[in-house]
This record gives C-alpha cells, sequence and structure tokens, in this order.
C-alpha cells in the first residue's frame, strides 16, 4: 500500500515532467499539466492522485474521511491560511499526532462537532495508515530517570559546529580501537519509518528526536528512556545543547515550531511559531551561539504549487535569530527582501507571483572571529 507521501510525491512526479517539457514557455504561456495523447486522462488532478492509491482503504477519495476532510478541514488547510499547515504536511504526520490535535490540542474547538470515529476517519484519511487509539507501544523507561548536571556536552556537532568533527577528547575513541566497536544498545523509535534527527550527548544522556514528534533523552550506557517530549510534529533538526544558564535542548519540527526544553526534566521552557507561512518547515538545525539561538527557515511550498489552481509562491527563504532563554526575536533576515507580487498569470488564470523562494535547509554557520553567519539557499519558487 502507497503512504499519503508516496501518492503525492507521484503526483508531483508526474506534474515536474510536464513542468521540465515547458520549461521555455513564460508564466504567462504556462498551462495546466496534461498526459501525453496516448493516455485517456486529459489533465493530472489531485483526484488522480487519491484514486491511484489504494490498499486495506480501498480507493482513497471513497474512504469517509475524505467528505469529513474537505466539509471540516480543507477550507483551511489548503495553503491560503497563515499558520494552518498546508494538507501536504498533516499527510506526512501519525494519526496519534493528528487524533492529538483533534482531541486535547489546538484544534479541539474545530473537531468539536465531530465524533470519535470521524476524527478517527479523518485522520485515516490523511496518513493512509490504521489509527489506534489505544496506549503507545512500550518503551524502556528507566529506574532512575534523573539527569545530573555534571558533564555537560562538549561544545560539537551540528548546532556549534557544522564540520560535525568530534576530538578524541570529548569522543574517547582511539583511531586505534575504531575496528574492535560492537553494539551496546539499540532502540527502535516506535511509530517511525525513519530517524532524520542528529542526536546529541551531554550529562551522561543521548537526545534524538522521531518521526511522530517525540523527542527522546537515552541513558548514555544502556539506551533506556529518562524523559521524552511531544512536538507537535516531526522533528528533523539535530537536538541542540547549551550549558549557557539552564541546560537547555533547543530544537524545531516540521511545522515551523521552534522549542526550548530543559535538558534534565524534559519540561518546555519555551515554544514558537519560526515562520506563519502555512508551507514553512524547519529542516536545518539551528545554531546556537553566545546566547541567540539562528533558525533556518524554509517550506515545502514547492508541493502545493503542483496545482494548476494554486498561486504560486508567496514564501521567502529566512533566518530567525531568538533569544535562548525565552525565545524572544532579535532580527530576522530574508533572503528575498521584498514580498512577492503577482507578475503575470497562467493560461488557466492562475496568478504568477515573485519573486519568492531561496528556503534555507541546511544549518546555519558562525564565524565567531570575523563576527559573521553564513547560510546557503534553495531553489526560486515562481519558476
Amino acid at each position: 500500500m502507497k503512504t499519503a507521501v508516496e501518492a503525492r510525491a507521484s503526483q508531483i512526479l508526474a506534474f515536474a515532467v510536464v513542468v521540465l517539457l515547458g520549461a521555455c514557455s513564460t508564466p504567462a504561456e504556462q498551462a495546466a499539466p496534461t498526459v501525453s495523447a496516448g493516455e485517456t486522462a486529459a489533465t493530472l488532478t489531485d483526484t488522480d492522485a487519491m484514486r491511484a492509491t489504494s490498499g486495506e482503504f480501498g480507493v482513497r477519495e471513497d474512504m469517509p474521511g475524505a467528505a469529513l476532510y474537505q466539509t471540516h478541514c480543507a477550507n483551511c488547510h489548503n495553503g491560503t491560511v497563515p499558520k494552518a499547515p498546508h494538507q501536504i504536511w498533516l499527510e506526512m504526520m501519525t494519526p496519534k499526532t493528528l487524533l492529538t490535535a483533534m482531541n486535547d490540542g489546538i484544534m479541539r474547538p474545530q473537531a468539536a462537532s465531530l465524533s470519535p470515529k470521524q476524527r478517527q476517519q479523518i485522520a485515516e484519511y490523511l496518513t493512509l495508515a490504521q489509527a489506534d487509539s489505544g496506549p503507545g507501544p512500550a518503551v524502556p523507561w528507566c529506574d532512575d530517570r534523573s539527569i545530573a548536571a555534571n558533564t555537560p556536552p562538549a561544545p560539537i556537532g551540528w548546532g556549534h559546529d557544522t564540520r560535525r568533527h568530534t576530538p578524541l577528547s570529548a569522543g574517547g575513541i582511539p583511531r586505534a580501537q575504531a575496528a574492535d566497536l560492537a553494539l551496546k544498545w539499540s532502540f527502535v523509535y516506535p511509530d517511525a519509518l525513519r530517524a532524520r534527527s542528529q542526536p546529541a550527548v551531554g550529562w551522561n544522556t543521548v537526545y534524538s528526536g522521531s518521526q511522530d514528534g517525540t523527542v527522546y533523552a537515552f541513558d548514555l550506557d544502556t539506551g533506556c528512556v529518562k524523559w521524552t517530549f511531544e512536538a507537535a510534529a516531526e522533528v528533523r533538526t539535530g537536538i541542540v545543547l547549551t550549558t549557557e544558564g539552564p541546560p537547555l535542548a533547543l530544537f524545531g519540527d516540521i511545522l515551523a515550531k521552534v522549542y526550548a526544553v530543559n535538558a534534565l526534566s524534559g519540561e518546555l521552557v519555551w515554544s514558537r511559531k519560526a515562520d506563519d507561512h502555512p508551507s514553512a518547515t524547519l529542516t536545518g538545525t539551528p545554531a546556537y551561539h553566545g546566547g541567540t539561538l539562528y533558525v533556518p527557515v524554509s517550506s515545502l511550498e514547492v508541493t502545493p504549487a503542483a496545482d494548476p489552481a494554486y498561486p504560486c509562491c508567496t514564501f521567502r527563504g529566512n533566518v530567525l535569530a531568538l533569544n535562548s532563554a525565552d525565545g524572544a526575536q532579535r532580527w530576522r533576515h530574508y533572503t528575498i527582501p521584498q514580498t512577492p507580487t503577482e507578475v503575470g498569470r497562467t493560461r488557466v488564470g492562475t496568478p504568477v507571483l515573485a519573486p519568492s523562494g531561496a528556503p534555507v535547509w541546511s544549518s546555519p554557520t558562525i564565524d565567531v572571529a570575523r563576527n559573521r553567519l553564513y547560510i546557503g539557499t534553495g531553489e526560486n519558487y515562481s519558476s
């Protein structure tokens, strides 16, 4: 069975082929993507992608959650409402995350008129995964979950030094011993198919994020769990540990939320949205120096832009500087200074907005000696 993300990826690939074939046309000349003359369908649509997805749920557009989503959710999650994540992000979450948002979280008022069964159907429609309201998989909790403030982390790895170099003084593994290393412990992330969060080590603890939004603090020696923290969505960034002031674990999720958690207890210190754009996301690990967290902001607006009716595009990549103690904004730098404006229309009448894009995917690099922060940017979206 295809996942929702795989179905969307197939749709994007089909659109990408058409875009490449018509790359020489101007924005005003670009037409709605069409399939080849030998195909029976004339136009690629979201419905085609949905109908092509089958499995234990059957045809996706015939699922009970399809109509419920269109009635209760689609109007806000179509990429035009600030702070409302686009549907593509909802499809990348787990049923547990969506149900938590509807039952006890930020979407509780909007879902108040829905029965528990209807909420489950919406979650299954979006994720194409079985929603289980029961308790999640058990994790190996430590008998002693305390974390002592001694053995602080070394200022290395993502967030501090993007070379990812670990000196012998911090890693403790001489080159001659590398061939004799053996597995000490392992951990299987519950409800996850991937692990993209760079772990960090400090205070005899390993910190790592996961696909379902859980951040774990593992005992360095045994791998048992000392605490967990539930972010709103998948955590792809590395975990940045700080020792200036209260010990903090700093990270971001795919909904562009930044978090500061007490590294010893797992309690939330502060959180804030890095960008209100509905397609904004955080993939690069924030960089930390001298009490300031530098957050690279990217987006996935290239995905809704595959829809011929979507006005592309409005996102501008940026770097956000936050006070690490309380999350207050110190400054923001946009990679594209001006706000996008309409520069033309496609053949189907959809506005073309420019300039846009230049997302910041990767972790910034800080040159303390020169008082400089360096970033790399991604593609132009409007083209």
